[in-house]
């Protein structure tokens, strides 16, 4: 009896164990594995900043492109097969980009996984007049629809941990240990239908939201000199709002007029001065304003770093009048 035994715990040694599939890789680990090569891509940025930094500031809004495009090739490349589906975060945390079946990806089948993800982040934030309508609402859907559906799949989907990208491309993120090909499973149908609903409905609570303010506070004022500040043909982009400030001596109401100059300006103060000089000419509310804070800036921003320069000058009506020639 024992001679049998002893014959059948051989016979099962013998046998190597079957190799189990690969195991995808969960969300805290893609998490930090991100955040590790957003670090380094920082760095990179950070040091293009200080050598290109007058070139990058007059650049303006395509200054993201730059961004863009050095996130592109890190991304895309080292998460297809010339990089082994790594890049330097997921090395670090031991994960890697498939396909369906367990093999690496494709070049441009990695560029097009980026382009989903990167493109909605890099037009959040990026310098877009509000006054070009067409391109606002266009950048409003891309980052409120695919935006949101990334981030919602990201924290949601946690059958196959794809978000948006993913599917698009249709890879997966799995232990890199692990030889097999993953497991086959499906995402939950309902998961998109969500994220499309989540995403419609948040852009309609912003447009809406806009437009009651907009009413309330005399939106097309605002506008008309916002034009004249981009007439002037010095700055990038400007900005303007008004509001209330509650403070113990009582209320104060402002107007705030921000702008970023598209050559560093031989003087800040001067270059505050020329925007208060627009604003108390043409708007026709000033005088129950009672502060005009003007707010001038001088920088870059490529998405992956920014650097700025920045002036302040907060007087009432009456004090610019003083200093205004």
């Amino acid at each position: 009896m024992s001679e049998i035994f002893s014959l059948s715990q051989e016979i099962s040694e013998a046998v190597p164990a079957a190799p189990e599939s690969a195991k995808i890789a969960g969300f805290w680990r893609r998490l930090l594995a991100f955040l590790i090569d957003c670090l380094l891509l920082g760095i990179v940025g950070f040091v293009v900043g200080l050598i290109f930094y007058d070139m990058l500031a007059e650049m303006g809004v395509w200054g993201r492109l730059v961004g863009f495009i050095i996130a592109l090739a890190y991304f895309g490349v080292l998460n297809s097969a010339l990089g082994n589906g790594q890049t330097l975060g997921k090395r670090i945390v031991n994960i890697k980009v498939v396909d369906r079946d367990g093999g690496l990806i494709s070049l441009h089948r990695s560029f097009l996984r980026y382009i989903i993800l990167g493109v909605p982040f890099f037009l959040n934030g990026a310098m877009i007049s509000p006054s070009i309508a067409a391109l606002t609402l266009i950048a409003g859907l891309i980052i409120f629809g695919a935006g949101f559906t990334i981030t919602y799949l990201y924290i949601f989907n946690r059958g196959t941990h794809q978000s948006l990208h993913d599917l698009v491309a249709g890879t997966l993120v799995v232990r890199a240990t692990d030889i097999e090909p993953p497991p086959v499973r499906i995402i939950w149908k309902y998961h998109l239908v969500i994220a499309g609903i989540g995403a419609i409905f948040i852009l309609a609570i912003s447009l809406v939201m806009s437009s009651l303010i907009g009413q309330s506070i005399g939106i097309s004022d605002l506008y008309a000199i916002q034009e004249e500040i981009q007439n002037s043909g010095k700055v990038h982009m400007s900005s303007v709002f008004v509001g209330t400030v509650w403070m113990p001596n009582g209320k104060t109401q402002y107007l705030r007029v921000g702008a970023i100059w598209k050559e560093k300006p031989e003087s800040f103060e001067a270059a505050a001065s020329e925007i208060a000089l627009i604003v108390m000419r043409d708007y026709a509310d000033i005088a129950s304003k009672d502060v005009l804070a003007v707010t001038v800036t001088y920088g870059f921003d490529i998405g992956i770093a920014s650097g700025w320069q920045s002036y302040n000058a907060n007087y009432s009506p009456e004090q610019w009048k003083q200093k205004l020639p």
